[in-house]
């Protein structure tokens, strides 16, 4: 090891003082800077500094001769290699003559070096200070400007004078450097070879017989998976470790403490609340983008800067199915619909009056006891919405009886709008959806009429040898939306994916993302809602 280190530190010593003994003169054109003659030679300014003792960066002048390397018998450049000095051997020679690059990690951008004046000009017999304007673009005023020691209009043969650069010069100069100041601002950009990504679910593994709750967090990982292979027959490189959440209690010492955890770019779960924030306190420390399936807890990215949180919380789900209530039914005749149920949900309704009346639009009520005694508050030649206090599938029969059973004119159309569990009633209430061309909010709708949607199925079943768990959600379509979306984002924009949220795009299979932070201190909430629509025509339109 000792005979390499010397022997790479004598190749050096030798390449060094071989360059400094081969110069040549070089003559100093008008216009030219230290810089610029430099940069020509493939050289540092501090080189040419040293190969002319006296000199100084920001005095020369046109037609001084100076030393430049020599050029080599092909006609390029011979580089100077700065002398180096070594007190002690080194033990790693190969690692300090190749040092470990990160991959594909983008420079920051340099500003660049300008001398303050562009050249000297030394007064030759006859001219003026007009005349040297002239010959270098400037005007009178910019050269006066430059050498405040011109009292007069004439200038004395021999006399060394500062020549500034043009306006346009200038103004390319300052362009430049804002242009370099605006990239330097920017992140540097880290891209990953291999993303390496942990899944952390309650498997259950060791269970005799497979729950329900184990068999979907089976299928988010098994979705996962073809998400990933989704993405590798695209080029990108993914490596997935799991663990199973459900083995222990004790997270960080079973899981989070394994050595290859903080090589992760990606962290998928857990589930279990009292799990997450250890994980996302760790996700946090080592820069790692964490994600968090299921749980809609309003606190659950406070403090957590690289947490998304999937399942929008109930509070800001309402808000926003509120606001886009407004924004697509203003113009409605808007009736709420007490319907005594114990599902009831009063708190949902009150806040819904309340973001109604703070836009002044109006709105009515009446009970469903005795709608049939209110038809006046049916309007001609608008839409009527219904909206039912209770999201319950009886309260949903119960509307619909009592609709039936009125002799509703064509011209008082009648719409209902729901919430996000009107997704059950598919099967059993298709024709009522569509009678009443009902309409609810949600942040996830599995549309099995899609062919995007029956290619995952088909080839789900070819992967596992089953169908997905039936529920509502589908867990193997969140699972692949969460591997889709992230993978390839993180493929796409490396270390720099954070930044890049609101110029990314992903079509979903179930679950659509739109991420925002809450703060600047804090993760990240996916904001996206669903309107879905069941048309008369036993179509379903949905609308992002």
């Amino acid at each position: 090891m000792k005979k390499i280190a010397l022997f790479l530190v004598a190749i050096v010593l030798a390449v060094t003082v071989n360059a400094q003994q081969k110069t040549m003169k070089r003559e100093i054109q008008s216009g030219e800077t230290l810089y610029s003659i430099a940069r020509q030679h493939n050289v540092s300014v501090s080189t040419l500094l040293e190969l002319n003792p006296g000199l100084q960066a920001d005095h020369i002048m046109a037609g001084q001769k100076i030393n430049v390397p020599a050029l080599t018998q092909q006609g390029e450049d011979t580089p100077v290699v700065e002398p180096q000095t070594q007190t002690e051997q080194s033990t790693q020679p190969v690692q300090q003559a190749n040092p470990p690059q990160p991959a594909q990690q983008q420079t920051t951008p340099q500003p660049v070096y300008r001398p303050k004046y562009k050249t000297k000009h030394e007064v030759l017999k006859k001219e003026t200070l007009y005349s040297i304007s002239r010959q270098y673009g400037i005007t009178e005023d910019q050269l006066r400007a430059a050498n405040p020691s011109i009292k007069k209009d004439k200038v004395k043969k021999g006399s060394i004078l500062n020549i500034p650069y043009t306006i346009e010069e200038d103004n390319k100069y300052q362009e430049e450097q804002r242009r370099l100041e605006e990239e330097a601002k920017k992140p540097k950009v880290e891209m990953y070879p291999t993303i390496k990504v942990a899944v952390i679910l309650p498997f259950s593994a060791n269970e005799a017989t497979m729950s329900s709750e184990s068999q979907k967090m089976a299928n988010i990982y098994q979705g996962f998976l073809l998400a990933v292979d989704s993405l590798k027959q695209r080029g990108c490189s993914v490596e997935v470790f799991a663990y199973d959440e459900a083995v222990s209690d004790r997270i960080f010492t079973d899981i989070m403490s394994q050595p290859e955890m903080k090589e992760m770019q990606l962290i998928v779960g857990p589930i279990r609340q009292y799990h997450v924030s250890t994980v996302a306190k760790f996700a946090h420390q080592y820069g790692i983008t964490h994600v968090v399936p299921l749980s809609n807890e309003p606190t659950l990215v406070n403090e957590h800067p690289t947490t998304f949180q999937v399942n929008v919380s109930s509070s800001l789900l309402h808000t926003q199915a509120y606001n886009r209530f407004a924004s697509l039914h203003k113009s409605a005749n808007i009736i709420f619909v007490n319907m005594g149920d114990r599902g009831d949900n009063h708190t949902y309704i009150t806040g819904f009056k309340q973001a109604l009346d703070q836009q002044s639009i109006p709105y009515s009520t009446l009970s469903i006891t005795e709608i049939d005694k209110e038809l006046e508050k049916f309007k001609t030649g608008v839409r009527n919405i219904l909206i039912p206090s209770s999201p319950t599938s009886a309260a949903f029969e119960n509307l619909c009886k009592k609709l039936d059973g009125l002799n509703i004119p064509d011209e008082k159309p009648v719409q209902l709008f729901g919430y996000p569990e009107w997704q059950t009633l598919a099967t059993k209430h298709t024709k009522h959806l569509s009678k009443y061309n009902c309409q609810y909010f949600t942040t996830f709708y599995s549309n099995n009429g899609a062919a995007r949607t029956q290619t995952f199925n088909s080839r789900f079943r070819r992967w596992f040898h089953q169908d997905q768990y039936n529920s509502i959600p589908r867990y193997g379509e969140l699972g692949y939306d969460i591997g889709a979306y992230f993978i390839k984002g993180l493929n796409d924009y490396g270390s720099t994916f954070h930044d890049n949220l609101h110029s990314y795009t992903y079509f979903s299979l179930e679950f659509p993302f739109n991420f925002e932070k809450k703060n600047q201190w804090s993760g990240y909430q996916n904001k996206a809602l669903l309107i879905v629509t069941h048309r008369n025509d036993g179509t379903v339109h949905v609308s992002f």
